[in-house]
């Protein structure tokens, strides 16, 4: 695949993801909260303008990370980072304080985004260092997947959550260890995934936003999150979708070409001095 086709097909993704929320927006009523802020009414359930954009975002990165992750990886070092920066300036955050005031969603919102730039930009100046960052987000990512299929968590413990997470990222650092070529394809596919259903979450409500931030907000354990049937449900197609997007990628991967996956060994053989391990 040249140059020319993968920034068609990039072109296009873009295109079409924008093209469908410029509808979906237009196609809603669309209010004016007390407050100022601009909501929307889908299916009986308002959404903020906070919402609106964070939605855009789970879709166009994670559609990216799900059908072309392990395609094109440049992009992808820099949305892992982007990822991962987002989450702990969001954890930080909401742990510390639990209100900001009237403008909490967006000081959550543009801190996230910024430290997640600014991330995503550090990391792509080490692709080293990104590979193991994203075997252990893929092994975190898992562990809130496991731990939204029971009410109010699988383990309803803090410290059982953090070590069940923490475990999970040690494994997906040593299988990205191992097994670079199939985890780097597994893991975006699995992260776009779940990107793009907490995208979804936003408007059909289904409770996976909230059983999430419960998990990373040590003061929620009184907040009572229902594992309806459809958040199984969006658990279940997050999976499905996850398995099609790793079998796009590894179709595209097997062709060859420039978008032919590359581990680190092969990008760098060992020469001597810094090693990879």
């Amino acid at each position: 695949m040249n140059k020319r086709n993968t920034t068609s097909i990039l072109f296009c993704l873009f295109s079409l993801l924008v093209t469908f929320m410029g509808d979906f927006v237009t196609a809603a009523p669309v209010d004016t909260a007390d407050g100022g802020s601009v909501t929307l009414t889908f299916a009986g359930h308002t959404v903020t303008a906070h919402g609106i954009v964070f939605s855009i975002i789970c879709f166009v990165t994670g559609a990216y990370l799900c059908f072309l992750g392990g395609v094109f990886q440049k992009m992808t070092i820099f949305i892992i980072g982007f990822y991962c920066g987002a989450n702990i300036a969001y954890i930080i955050l909401t742990n510390a304080k639990s209100d900001y005031g009237s403008n909490t969603d967006t000081i959550l919102l543009v801190v996230s985004i910024v430290v997640g730039v600014l991330a995503g930009g550090l990391l792509c100046c080490c692709f080293f260092l990104a590979i193991y960052l994203l075997g252990g987000f893929f092994g975190y990512m898992l562990a809130l997947w496991l731990l939204s299929w029971s009410s109010n968590g699988l383990i309803h413990s803090n410290w059982g959550r953090a070590i069940l997470i923490i475990v999970l990222v040690i494994v997906g650092i040593v299988l990205m260890v191992f097994l670079e070529r199939a985890v780097f394809i597994i893991a975006t596919a699995f992260i776009g995934s779940f990107a793009i259903f907490c995208g979804l979450d936003v408007y059909v409500k289904s409770g996976l936003l909230e059983m999430v931030n419960q998990m990373l907000n040590a003061k929620s354990l009184d907040l009572v999150v229902d594992a309806s049937s459809k958040l199984r449900g969006m658990l279940g197609g997050c999976l499905a979708l996850a398995i099609v997007g790793a079998l796009i990628q590894w179709c595209m991967t097997r062709r060859g070409g420039s978008g032919e996956y590359r581990s680190w060994r092969e990008r760098h053989p060992p020469r001597g001095g810094w090693r990879r391990v």
